[in-house]
C-alpha cells in the first residue's frame, strides 16, 4: 500500500485539532480557530519529526507529555493556572481514550494496528479512518460531558417530591423553576406543572379536575392549560419537608427538555 506523506500529515493534523478542540470545549476554555490550528500544527510537526530519531521509551514519553502541555497552552486562552492544568489533563485523557477506542476497534476487526500506527500507515485501512473515528469519539465525549455539566447545574434546584392522591403516593423529581409565575386567578393559589408522562400515571388515581383553567403566553401565542387538584404535595429538602394540601397542578402542553424531573415547582412553595 502506497501512502503519501501529506495524507498522513493531514490525518494527524485533523486528529490533533479534534482532540484539543474537545479538551478546551469540555474545560470551558475560550479559544479560536487560529489557536486550534497552531496547536494542531505543533503536534503534527513533532509527530512527523520523532520517528526520525531512535529515542529511548522513557525519553519519548517525557517528550510526549511535554508536547501535551505545549499543545494545550497554544490551543486556549486561560484565565487561571487551574483551568490550564485541567485542560492539559483532559487533552491527555482524551488522547489515551481515543487511542484505546481505535485500537479496540482494530482488534475487533482483526486488523494489525501496529502497521497502521507504527509503520507509517502501512495497512489495508484507508487513510483518514482514524480521523473519522476520533471525530465520532470526540462527539460522544462532548455530548457526555455536556450532559454531566447540565445535570450538575440542575442539581441545586432539584427536589424529591411525593404526590398523594386517594392515599396513593407517587415519588417524583421536581425542579424549582424561577420562571414559573403561574397563579390561579380565582383562588390565587400557585400552580405547579407536570409532564404528560407523569399525568398519565396520576390519571389512574382519579385525580380531580379543577373548575379553573389558565391562559399562558407562548412563542406562538396564547395557550390554555387544564388544572387539576392533588390531595397533598410533599417537597423534601434534606431532612426537611414542606407539606401542601389541595395543590393545583397543570399539564404541560409541551415536552420537558430534561429527563431529570417531571414537575416544575412554583418558587413560592420552596
Amino acid at each position: 500500500m502506497t501512502v503519501y506523506i501529506e495524507y498522513a500529515i493531514l490525518d494527524n493534523l485533523i486528529i490533533n485539532y479534534l482532540l484539543i478542540k474537545t479538551a478546551t470545549r469540555c474545560a470551558l476554555v475560550k479559544t479560536n480557530f487560529l489557536r486550534l490550528i497552531l496547536a494542531s500544527l505543533l503536534g503534527t510537526v513533532i509527530a512527523v519529526i520523532l520517528p526520525l530519531f531512535s529515542l529511548d521509551n522513557t525519553f519519548l514519553l517525557i517528550i510526549k507529555i511535554t508536547l501535551a502541555f505545549l499543545i494545550t497552552l497554544v490551543g486556549g486562552k486561560y484565565i487561571s493556572i487551574k483551568k490550564y492544568f485541567f485542560a492539559v489533563f483532559l487533552f491527555t485523557f482524551f488522547t489515551f481514550l481515543c487511542g484505546g477506542f481505535i485500537i479496540a476497534l482494530f482488534n475487533l476487526a482483526m486488523i494489525d494496528y501496529e502497521n497502521y500506527f507504527i509503520s507509517g500507515y502501512d495497512s489495508v485501512v484507508p487513510i483518514g479512518v482514524t480521523a473519522l473515528l476520533v471525530y465520532l469519539a470526540s462527539k460522544g465525549v462532548v455530548l457526555a460531558v455536556t450532559k454531566l455539566l447540565k445535570e450538575r447545574n440542575l442539581r441545586p434546584f432539584l427536589r424529591t417530591c411525593a404526590i398523594i392522591i386517594d392515599k396513593k403516593k407517587f415519588i417524583v423529581k421536581g425542579f424549582i423553576d424561577s420562571g414559573n409565575g403561574l397563579y390561579d386567578t380565582k383562588s390565587g393559589l400557585p400552580i405547579i406543572v407536570c409532564s404528560n408522562s407523569l399525568f398519565e400515571k396520576l390519571k389512574g388515581s382519579n385525580v380531580k379536575k379543577s373548575i379553573s383553567k389558565i391562559n399562558f403566553d407562548t412563542v406562538s401565542g396564547t395557550s390554555q392549560m387544564e388544572l387539576y387538584v392533588i390531595d397533598r404535595l410533599l417537597i423534601y429538602n434534606g431532612i426537611k419537608v414542606n407539606i401542601f394540601n389541595n395543590v393545583l397542578i397543570g399539564v404541560s402542553p409541551f415536552g420537558f427538555n430534561s429527563n431529570s424531573y417531571e414537575l416544575l415547582l412554583h418558587p413560592s412553595l420552596v
